[in-house]
């Protein structure tokens, strides 16, 4: 058997159901790991929020009970992405709402999911979270960070390193990254 190569922090990634309107049975979690190999096997898996969110015509169906899902998250084992959890609590998150492609938004999110199970931008994220605000016509998302602190020199620290984080790679690198925004859970 191959070694296995722990992660710093175990993970759990988490589906928003976009029918369930009980916000206690809205969001779910799919999988949890602890390791390089677990994470590959889960993350292989998952659908990408560019081929389950709203495509600018429809939402699709996934898996085997054909969920409508409208937001993906993964946040540190133990921690619920909701700002009642007691490590959200006192934090905040920071924010961006933002038109892109589907291709954009995959891109985003598989960097925010490497940059946080490699430990590269902050211990003081709790989770990520991507949630489709697409309309209409227009394909929309909304990125969030959270935070287990208000700190403000903190949080600037983080806004800048998950947005270089999330636009390594991208032909929309040389224009900048996204433009976070903050807001307190209390």
């Amino acid at each position: 058997m191959a070694e296995e190569h722990p992660l710093e922090n175990s993970w759990t990634f988490w589906h928003g159901d976009a029918l369930e309107k009980d916000w206690s049975k809205k969001i779910q979690p799919i999988c949890s790991f602890s390791t390089v190999e677990s994470f590959w096997q889960y993350y292989n898996h998952i659908p990408r929020p560019g081929k389950c969110f709203f495509d600018g015509d429809s939402r699709a169906s996934v898996g085997p009970t054909n969920k409508v899902i409208d937001e993906l998250s993964m946040f540190k084992k133990g921690i619920k992405p909701e700002w009642e959890d007691p490590q959200n609590r006192d934090g905040g998150c920071l924010f961006v709402r933002k038109t892109m492609d589907p291709q954009q938004v995959d891109h985003y999110w598989q960097n925010a999911v490497l940059g946080l199970i490699g430990e590269t931008v902050s211990d003081s994220i709790c989770g990520i979270r991507v949630v489709d605000k697409g309309k209409r016509d227009t394909t929309m998302y909304r990125f969030e960070v959270w935070l287990k602190t208000n700190d403000q020199e903190n949080m600037r620290t983080v806004r800048e390193k998950f947005g270089r984080c999330i636009a390594e790679g991208s032909s929309n690198f040389k224009k900048g990254h996204p433009s976070f925004d903050w807001k307190k859970h209390k």
